[in-house]
């Protein structure tokens, strides 16, 4: 260190980089790295241990922002999810259960988890029943959004995590927690589980004539939390470990066990993860195909399209809007053949396709002025 100092004053001796140094300073105004020191331990651990009791607080805001997140997902508004995930206290609970482990806090650790259990049960509690009272039988793109959770969602959740948990060290960034409960979105999933057993045995959603089940949507929406949930805490774990906060013995049994939960929902994460990619492979040929034929770019919209894999079959269904006799049966045959071709190379083996069209009339007036 002292050698690279030597070699760094002398460089600036020479007039060209003395004159760069000052150029420099100049334009930063004196900028450097500063390097804040972490929040103390006893400081960090009376905020968690707060954090942890399910106080009646807690509990107003997290039915709060569950009503504000269940009538925005049945909206169908982002805005108004976006909202709800800020008022949303749920993080709190969870990043005080990781700071519990590492510091083998046990008493903290249990009431944070029974406090994340009560808050979990409380927000699909209240989803279902706003649900229930609601004439509502149709959802929108945002639940749906929610129901097919994918490794992409574990890596968001693991990156917040590491932000959060952080953000709790650093005073000067304290209030980036806000952000991270955005990114993660824990309360709208639950919303979305509470909906699902809510509304009926059968869903329709408004991306088409397409049903989907009230199961189907609350599995994948609780998947999604649990992902969430795990990712969080994991991550969590390491950041605090990483800023000298308790010690990996005493916590790597729980951290284990957490591992080994992200684990097992790697499988049908990863699942889901494969069909997002034959998805896209789907919406790039049928772009493709569109272009090839301009009057079906024209005149025809691609409203639905969805795929399900089981083993080495792609099971898809494609909605479309087009005028009667727009789309031949050549066409079709073409867009079959050139979807298995390039699923083909992808690893799928059998393709079961449905293609609906629905009909629809142009018509087109022109009036001119005598």
């Amino acid at each position: 260190m002292n050698s690279f100092l030597n070699i760094l004053k002398s460089l600036l001796q020479i007039p060209f980089f003395r004159q760069i140094w000052v150029l420099w300073k100049t334009i930063t105004a004196g900028w450097r790295i500063y390097l804040e020191e972490p929040v103390p331990v006893d400081e960090i651990t009376y905020s968690r241990e707060a954090a942890s009791i399910p106080s009646f607080g807690f509990f107003f805001l997290l039915i709060s922002a569950t009503i504000i997140a269940t009538l925005g997902l049945l909206a169908n508004s982002a805005a108004v999810i976006i909202g709800a995930m800020i008022v949303a206290p749920l993080m709190n609970p969870i990043l005080s259960m990781s700071f519990a482990i590492v510091t083998g806090n046990w008493r903290v650790y249990k009431r944070s988890l029974v406090t994340v259990f009560l808050g979990v049960f409380c927000t699909i509690l209240c989803a279902y029943l706003l649900a229930i009272l609601l004439p509502i039988d149709t959802v929108g793109s945002e639940i749906i959004a929610r129901t097919s959770p994918s490794l992409i969602d574990l890596g968001i959740a693991i990156a917040a995590g590491a932000a959060g948990s952080f953000s709790l060290t650093r005073k000067s960034i304290a209030s980036s927690i806000a952000g991270v409960a955005i990114a993660v979105a824990l309360v709208p999933p639950l919303c979305v589980a509470g909906i699902g057993l809510g509304i009926g045995s059968e869903l329709s959603a408004n991306i088409g004539q397409v049903k989907i089940t009230n199961l189907s949507v609350a599995e994948g929406a609780f998947l999604l939390f649990l992902a969430n949930l795990a990712g969080i805490t994991f991550t969590a774990c390491l950041v605090f470990l990483s800023q000298s906060y308790g010690n990996l013995k005493q916590a790597f049994q729980s951290i284990l066990i957490w591992l080994l939960i992200i684990a097992l929902l790697s499988g049908p994460l990863s699942h889901s993860l494969w069909e997002l990619f034959i998805y896209s492979r789907v919406d790039i040929e049928i772009q493709k195909l569109r272009s090839e034929h301009p009057e079906v770019k024209q005149k025809a919209h691609t409203d639905h399209i969805s795929v399900k894999l089981e083993g080495d079959t792609a099971y898809i269904t494609i909605i479309t809007i087009a005028p009667k006799g727009l789309l031949t049966e050549e066409y079709r045959q073409n867009a079959r053949q050139k979807l298995f071709d390039a699923l083909s190379n992808m690893g799928v083996k059998s393709m079961d396709i449905v293609l609906k069209t629905v009909p629809v009339e142009i018509e087109e007036h022109q009036l001119i002025s005598k």
